[in-house]
């Protein structure tokens, strides 16, 4: 028995980079320190949503200055979009330049939201949020835009009840931000994996995120993403009813048409294999998706865990160890995975490791003590030099699945965990009985003493006689 990392499905913000996302250096954001985000906004343009439309038109005058400094701004960030140059020097350039404009004609909210999309394309987010909260603060599109963008601040902050509500808020304001929309049809699909297909809440969930993507797609029918989502939404549940695959196989198929090369379409196909049964097939969409974006975690990890199936511990383990270093160190389902393939490679320390440092990066979860107890009890064990030292592994491999049932772990785990525990105790009293035998049996008895070799020419019964 073995505990891994179930494969990745597809996380939300993978799948969804939006615009605002881009390359460069990452620095702290400063969203997660606990403090909860303004509320949204809900100015004059706000509408109720329901199928894509648009808030109340504002009408303005522009004058031609404003568009000609908007326009140069512009410029010097769509050259270095282009050339792919962003750094914190260039993310700050173009943030300055915008900032300008705004300083000369406040009233322009693209400026605004330009200058927030700046600090965006490098991960410079609390600059990014500030200049985002003020653009929402507007009114038309670009309020909304900034809205939008300012949910996917706050779900990378891991605040996903601010973010849903500002995503919320920004379709209020426009009914056809496709992005907003792909944003919450994505949370409506996390959720579902939560639930059983057969619960009534799942049902809903499922009907409003395809509502949702209907309505990306009545506005874009190109949006690759939309049918990326789609997608993974129509997998879930396939398990009551088969059909369900077949229409993600059509979304996937749609979508590649659209863009074969987008690296979260490879890695859905990969997991629509692994639906099928089908591992060779899921690999190969999983390097696909490595090799269009070698950034991509999930597909890393979705690559690590087929070839650990595949006992390739090699290319598992360099997998794993690209995850932790793109993680910064912080990916616990990298650090099991990483245990497994150092553990087929013989490696028990290594895989020792790996599982405690998971345990410190979340002591609340089950998995590491799980691998751990199976570590223990099915390898360490069999290379014990002696029956003692091998019923005090045991012992060890006992304690450590004792502790996954108290950690996080679904029921089918702690009903395995127990079975092990079962299998320790048998295995701990079956040592205890032979040592006792041992004890108790009666000495060997002292060997014999060899007659001694007759001197030379003495007489065997064999001579001829006098």
């Amino acid at each position: 028995m073995r505990k891994i990392p179930k494969i990745p499905k597809i996380l939300l913000t993978s799948v969804l980079a939006a615009a605002a996302c881009g390359g460069g250096q990452k620095t702290g954001s400063g969203l997660g320190d606990g403090n909860a985000p303004p509320p949204p906004p809900s100015g004059p343009t706000a509408q109720k949503d329901g199928a894509a439309g648009e808030g109340t038109p504002v009408k303005r005058e522009v004058s031609k200055e404003a568009k000609n400094d908007f326009q140069g701004a512009e410029a010097f960030f769509d050259q270095t979009d282009k050339a792919n140059g962003w750094n914190e020097s260039s993310c700050r350039s173009a943030a300055d330049k915008f900032q300008s404009v705004v300083r000369s004609h406040p009233d322009l909210v693209e400026a605004q939201y330009m200058v927030g999309l700046s600090f965006h394309r490098c991960n410079l987010m609390k600059d990014a949020e500030q200049a985002y909260q003020s653009a929402a603060r507007g009114q038309g599109p670009y309020a909304a835009k900034a809205t939008s963008n300012l949910g996917e601040i706050y779900y990378a902050a891991g605040k996903v009840d601010a973010a849903k509500g500002y995503w919320e808020s920004a379709l209020k304001i426009d009914g056809k931000l496709v992005a907003a929309r792909n944003m919450l049809a994505s949370l409506m699909l996390e959720d579902m994996r939560k639930l059983s297909f057969k619960d009534a809440a799942w049902k809903k969930l499922d009907e409003d995120a395809r509502f949702q993507l209907s309505n990306v797609l009545g506005v874009d029918s190109e949006n690759v993403k939309a049918y990326t989502v789609m997608a993974l939404i129509w997998m879930e549940g396939f398990q009551g009813n088969k059909n369900r695959l077949d229409l993600a196989k059509f979304a996937l198929d749609e979508a590649k048409k659209r863009n074969e090369k987008f690296a979260p379409l490879q890695n859905a196909y990969g997991l629509y294999y692994m639906h099928r049964n089908a591992q060779s097939e899921a690999l190969q969409h999983f390097m696909a998706a490595v090799d269009a974006d070698p950034k991509f975690v999930e597909a890393r990890m979705n690559v690590g865990l087929t070839t650990v199936n595949f006992r390739k511990y090699d290319t598992a383990k360099e997998q794993f160890s690209k995850v932790l270093e793109l993680t910064g160190n912080k990916n616990y389902d990298a650090y099991i995975g990483l245990g497994l393939a150092l553990r087929g490679a013989n490696d028990f320390a290594g895989a020792e490791q790996q599982y405690n440092n998971a345990i410190k990066l979340d002591g609340t979860r089950g998995e590491a003590y799980y691998n751990l107890g199976v570590l223990y009890k099915d390898f360490k064990a069999n290379k014990a030099a002696s029956l003692q030292d091998s019923q005090k592994i045991d012992r060890q491999a006992k304690d450590y699945f004792n502790n996954f049932l108290s950690k996080t772990g679904s029921n089918d785990d702690k009903a395995e965990a127990k079975e092990q525990i079962i299998l320790c105790d048998k295995l701990i009293a079956q040592i205890d009985q032979f040592l006792k035998a041992q004890a108790a049996a009666p000495p060997p008895p002292p060997p014999q003493t060899p007659p001694s070799t007759p001197p030379a020419g003495a007489g065997s019964g064999s001579g001829s006689g006098t």
